[in-house]
């Protein structure tokens, strides 16, 4: 029901609230005489069809903070203003002046003779049960929260609020400025913040290679013996080169110097693994012994090495 965002409330004449808007998201609020993901005003007015000894403050021409309470659906109106059995305060449109005792919330909020503990004296030592107004104003919920407002006069017409809300945590303790506030996780509620991330990322040429690079290339097995792990059967035998460059060309050649195979490599995204199957270039499988190979990148760079195999046919 809350929202971290902020708002503009749009005042029009004789104390009606025309609109109001998200801004952070860009979408209008709509009116609802219900607790909701909406607005509305308590005025004195709002409890005409409330039995006061079932509110918590006992007092239906006095606005206090616990008013907001008697607003269905809050859990709180079943339990602390009389119940489903009892018609609620109606939130509504139009902000009437209206006696209102501003308290905060640390004050004791069961009135004498309601259900709960007996009244407990707030900082000033005054309990709900007597509270006296203060002076004149209305309460307004807005998105899952309520403000008592207390002034000399509605807004004019054509006057516009803004108000943001953050969602978080407050800690602390009761003495001054010793608390800390911990946002949520969640976007900013700053209408046109900007993200911006840069990323710096490597340079990759396929057809440039240094001596390091063509250093790291070997095979895989090695020896290679009978089969390995990488095999499914015995006519799908595997030998990888590994750490080739993206373009390559590998020639494998017999311990005689006789070349028996020639395999190509051509991976844009720089992968650096190239199978072979032990087969010559008449396809047939390779006989047992030692085998050099010669890999050759686009700029010349060239690696030579040597693998073992100990092969039989099937």
């Amino acid at each position: 029901m809350t929202r971290a965002a902020d708002f503009r409330i749009y005042w029009g004449a004789a104390g009606k609230i025309d609109s109001v808007l998200d801004v952070t998201h860009g979408v209008a609020v709509p009116f609802d005489t219900r607790i909701g993901a909406s607005w509305g005003i308590l005025n004195q007015s709002s409890f005409a069809a409330t039995t006061q000894a079932t509110t918590v403050d006992k007092k239906n021409s006095l606005l206090t903070w616990t008013d907001y309470f008697c607003v269905a659906p809050m859990p709180a109106y079943t339990t602390r203003c009389g119940g489903a059995a009892q018609t609620p305060a109606v939130l509504q449109n139009t902000a009437v002046m209206s006696p209102i005792a501003i308290r905060d919330s640390a004050s004791n909020e069961f009135a004498a003779g309601s259900a709960g503990p007996p009244p407990v004296p707030d900082d000033s030592g005054v309990t709900q049960s007597t509270y006296t107004a203060t002076g004149n104003g209305f309460i307004l919920y807005l998105a899952g929260h309520e403000f008592l407002i207390q002034g000399a006069a509605v807004p004019a017409s054509g006057t516009v609020w803004s108000a943001r809300y953050y969602a978080g945590t407050i800690t602390g303790s009761a003495a001054a400025a010793n608390f800390a506030f911990t946002s949520e996780t969640r976007p900013p509620a700053v209408p046109g913040l900007r993200v911006r991330v840069n990323y710096t990322g490597s340079t990759f040429n396929p057809a440039t290679t240094t001596a390091a690079d063509m250093a790291r290339i070997h095979t895989v097995p090695d020896p290679y013996y009978v089969s390995n792990a990488l095999e499914t059967n015995a006519n799908n035998k595997v030998l990888n080169f590994v750490n080739l460059p993206a373009q390559a060309i590998v020639r494998i050649y017999s311990v005689s110097g006789v070349l028996v195979n020639v395999l190509t490599h051509n991976d844009a995204t720089g992968g650096g693994l190239l199978t072979w199957n032990l087969r010559n270039r008449n396809n047939q499988f390779v006989a047992s012994g030692v085998y050099f190979y010669h890999v050759e990148a686009p700029d010349g760079k060239t690696k030579i090495g040597r693998f073992t195999v100990v092969n039989f046919a099937p």
